[in-house]
């Protein structure tokens, strides 16, 4: 138990160090561990785009319902 009372005596002596050593610590951790979770979670998830030619139509389709509305509204 040397080695953990070299480091309780580190903290009380170099606080500032010691929490700058923490949040290193922290800060590799995360994009180590947690960057490659979170891309093989969201690789999952991922769902395949429609067709181009599948949303024209249904853009031409609800663009030909809008003119020919906006035509009935107009003849009245």
């Amino acid at each position: 138990m040397p080695v953990m009372e070299k480091l309780k005596m580190f903290v009380v002596q170099e606080p500032v160090v010691a929490a700058s050593c923490l949040i290193a610590g922290v800060g590799l951790f995360l994009p180590a561990v947690v960057r490659p979770m979170l891309d093989s979670f969201e690789a999952s998830k991922q769902v395949p785009q429609p067709a181009l030619n599948d949303h024209a139509a249904e853009t031409r389709n609800k663009f030909s319902e809008l003119l020919l509305g906006a035509a009935i509204v107009l003849c009245i």
